[in-house]
């Protein structure tokens, strides 16, 4: 079975549409979250998440692309089965017509590259009062710099019906999240968890049974 595939390309209009939970700064730089306020969260039992094998994407995903997807994913699975949100996962190779979880989740990383300036010190001589000495940074100079700039976006949201584009209920965007590099899996991770603290419905998970 493969889902519409505009179940991940959620617009960041339907984002901006939904309705603002207490933006959150965390080490990974700004989190927000935005929710339908007419959503029925409570009556959410279930989840799973979007994989290549659910959805078409528009063009071959590179390896990387296919690694973070897959990584956050796992993220994603802990952080919804986890207080507040305590959903029931259901695994995505079982999910088929007749086994549709109530929501699904989907993530994608969007990096641009930015331009900025930093000053850097240029050394020199000066004559102080004992004579000549070496000043390490006698006056700056503007260093023109490029760095990169990732922004994660986790939208959630319920099976599109058939001919319908799926709208999201619950979207999470993390900004800043790359300062130069590679991605940190550990700002990414904490990303995650930062937006499904802030998930509308807030439940108490039952204790696992023995």
């Amino acid at each position: 079975m493969r889902l519409h595939t505009p179940l991940v390309l959620l617009l960041l209009a339907s984002f901006f549409a939904l309705s603002c939970a207490d933006d959150t700064v965390v080490r990974t730089g700004q989190i927000i979250v935005r929710f339908d306020p007419e959503a029925d969260f409570e009556a959410y039992e279930t989840f799973s998440v979007l994989t290549e094998d659910l959805v078409q994407p528009d063009e071959e995903p590179t390896e990387d692309q296919q690694r973070f997807n897959r990584q956050v994913n796992e993220w994603i699975v802990d952080a919804m089965q986890r207080e507040p949100v305590c959903l029931e996962f259901v695994d995505p190779e079982t999910v088929d017509e007749t086994n549709q979880p109530d929501v699904f989740a989907a993530n994608g990383l969007t990096v641009e590259t930015g331009e900025g300036t930093v000053w850097q010190c240029i050394g020199g001589w000066w004559w102080g009062w004992w004579g000549w000495y070496w000043d390490p940074c006698k006056w700056i100079a503007p260093v023109p710099v490029e760095y990169d700039v990732g922004t994660m976006l986790i939208p959630v949201g319920p099976p599109p019906a058939e001919g319908e584009d799926a709208q999201p209920v619950f979207v999470g965007l993390a900004e800043a999240l790359l300062s130069a590099g590679p991605v940190d899996e550990d700002r990414v991770r904490e990303a995650v968890d930062a937006i499904f603290q802030q998930w509308p419905y807030k439940q108490t998970c039952s204790p696992p049974e023995e």
